[in-house]
């Protein structure tokens, strides 16, 4: 199968470019040419910006795909590009979205696909948006939509439901046994999903007809809690882990914006499992334990960094609270 993978050489769409090429086909990636491709002749290059139009019209024009697989479809204006250049001429389009389209106050657990879709921020918007023309248009251009959750995986930063988020100096803290601030206190499920999954998981719904005019959840293989991903990272390092919780509304007063990481963010699979016959199978402590060796190994910028003034007095001020109410408790 010839596929066109647009994006090809980031964190994730690397892994979906690889996973193409090891199941055989024949893989052309469209990139803006910023990272130079690791393939060779191996794969078909080729450059464009698709905020140029026209630029990117004519990157793809008169080539011929079977498949194409969208790592970088951001906007309502991405995927009308996609239905104007593909509709007719390719069999399956797969889009990469994300768990954020989703309600953060509206949720059961495991959260299905038919979660009402009412992102805080304009990225979950967007890509809603996005799908919503995609699906809305299937009849022309048979797509399937993935919604991962934090993604994992070598080549990323580690840190998810925290104050900082993904973190350079994570291991740095960690090692130093600096404390982490968890929103309740690492209470939160999440589900993460490692890139592999992912690319595995775009192999798995090209070839399923029941997955034409779908949008699926496309978590990893296991619901743990924040506190646990972060035991995880620590106990791998040697370490113990120092947690001081940070109640997750007062995170959202400061921080409206981020309700899409103060709720929990496990997932069914169910329906991918039935229509695609797929299920994730990277364990979460080998995809953790990938990104440690792969950070050291390139030390990102601020990996030595310590927590800012503003941090310290918080961590202060949390581990007073906690104090006072042990005592008022005993």
């Amino acid at each position: 199968m010839r596929i066109l993978i647009l994006g090809g050489t980031g964190f994730l769409s690397s892994a979906l470019t690889e996973a193409a090429l090891a199941a055989g086909h024949a893989v052309t990636i469209l990139t803006r040419g910023q990272r130079p491709s690791p393939w060779g002749l191996s794969v078909r290059c080729l450059v464009a910006d698709r905020s140029d139009v026209e630029g990117f019209r004519a990157a793809v024009a008169g080539k011929s795909f079977d498949a194409v697989w969208d790592a970088i479809c951001y906007t309502p204006e991405h995927a009308r590009q996609n239905v104007d250049t593909f509709a007719g001429n390719v069999e399956r389009l797969v889009m990469i979205s994300t768990d954020f389209v989703y309600s953060p106050r509206v949720r059961r657990v495991p959260a299905g696909e038919d979660t009402p879709r009412d992102a805080p921020t304009a990225y979950g918007r967007n890509k809603a948006a996005a799908e919503d023309i995609l699906l809305a248009a299937s009849d022309q251009l048979p797509v399937t939509i993935l919604r991962p959750p934090h993604i994992v995986g070598a080549g990323s930063l580690l840190g998810t439901g925290s104050l900082q988020g993904r973190d350079a100096s994570l291991p740095a803290r960690l090692k130093r046994e600096e404390p982490i601030v968890l929103l309740d206190g690492g209470t939160l499920l999440i589900q993460p999903a490692d890139k592999r999954d992912i690319a595995g998981a775009c192999l798995a719904v090209q070839n399923s007809a029941a997955t034409v005019g779908r949008a699926y959840n496309m978590m990893g293989p296991e619901a743990v809690t924040t506190r646990r991903y972060y035991e995880i990272i620590a106990e791998a390092l040697g370490v113990s882990l120092q947690v001081v919780s940070l109640p997750s509304d007062v995170y959202l007063a400061a921080y409206p914006d981020r309700a899409s990481f103060a709720c929990h963010r496990a997932y069914s699979t169910e329906a991918l499992a039935r229509d695609a016959g797929f299920q994730s199978s990277i364990p979460l402590e080998k995809s953790l334990r990938e990104m440690l060796t792969w950070l050291e190994a390139h030390p990102p910028d601020n990996a030595d960094a310590s927590a800012s003034e503003m941090e310290r007095e918080l961590i202060d001020l949390l581990r007073e609270r906690e104090e006072r109410a042990r005592a008022l408790l005993r």
